[in-house]
């Protein structure tokens, strides 16, 4: 099942749950988190066990899995193909295509040091050889500045990132000078349907058309249209999840009473901690010259 670009509606969601690649999915992190519960515990205080289960990333991860399986089988040769997970945290998402991928190799980029010894005790388990060297591999460091060499990646995978950092703009251009010609670039990112909290529309336009200085967006979809079909009926967002499922949602307590003084701060109100947002999703290609 090909998930479309934009904005998902509730009904694509529901229709995804109820085939075998989504079982798959759950199955496979199931699994994962099983074996990986010691070198996940810290992670999981931060940002909880599994992210899999949150409102948007049960839809983003299949579509990032989906475009990224999609571009590698395409791929001739028997040479690796080296991929990039920007912004990663510590999940099942780069075990998954590796699994699915024997070529894939991966980079997971983050700014958070400790992750470093949770991949290290991840791969001494999940290596059959101790003289194979690690598929996934870890790199602390920032988005706006790669240690990476120019053109040297295939594919780059951002999920729900670019939201969280300053200077899209800069990214993108990093993300483009590490890419090869002709190199996937999947995009997720969360959309402000208040306008009060990243990304507001606006903003997530003009990302939008930064990408398309620097990538070619797919043939068949008008980017700009997608965006603007982010408050029609239908379309799965935070507000219809607080109504139907709240316990997907990542603010519970504490933190969101936390978020909630911080917003009160900022001038934003009684938020409660929550955010009405919706997920736009996307992937482009790197020109080649």
């Amino acid at each position: 099942m090909r998930l479309r670009t934009g904005v998902p509606l509730i009904s694509e969601l529901q229709a995804l749950q109820e085939g075998d690649e989504y079982r798959d999915h759950v199955e496979f992190n199931r699994k994962f988190l099983a074996r990986h519960s010691a070198a996940l515990k810290k992670y999981g205080r931060h940002w909880g066990m599994d992210p899999f289960k949150l409102w948007s990333r049960r839809w983003e991860y299949p579509f990032a899995a989906g475009r990224v399986l999609d571009f590698c089988r395409l791929r001739v040769g028997d040479s690796p193909i080296k991929i990039l997970d920007a912004g990663s945290g510590v999940t099942y998402f780069p075990y998954y295509i590796c699994d699915k991928i024997p070529r894939a190799q991966f980079i997971c980029c983050d700014y958070d040091p400790s992750y470093d010894q949770m991949f290290r005790d991840i791969n001494a388990a999940e290596q059959p050889s101790a003289t194979q060297p690690p598929r996934v591999n870890f790199l602390q460091a920032s988005l706006q500045k790669l240690p990476i060499e120019d053109e040297s990646l295939d594919a780059i995978c951002c999920i729900s990132v670019l939201e969280h950092t300053d200077n899209y703009a800069e990214i993108v251009d990093e993300f483009c000078r590490v890419l090869r010609p002709g190199g996937a670039f999947v995009l997720t990112f969360d959309l402000s349907l208040d306008g009060r909290f990243t990304l507001p529309k606006k903003t997530a336009a003009d990302l939008l058309e930064k990408l398309k200085t620097r990538f070619n967006p797919p043939d068949d979809v008008n980017l700009i249209s997608e965006l603007n079909r982010m408050h029609d009926t239908g379309v799965l967002t935070t507000d219809h999840v607080r109504q139907t499922a709240p316990e997907l949602l990542p603010w519970s307590m504490p933190v969101k009473i936390i978020k909630s003084f911080q917003d009160l701060l900022k001038g934003y109100g009684w938020t409660g901690g929550f955010r009405s947002r919706t997920v736009f999703c996307l992937d482009v290609r790197k020109p080649v010259r």
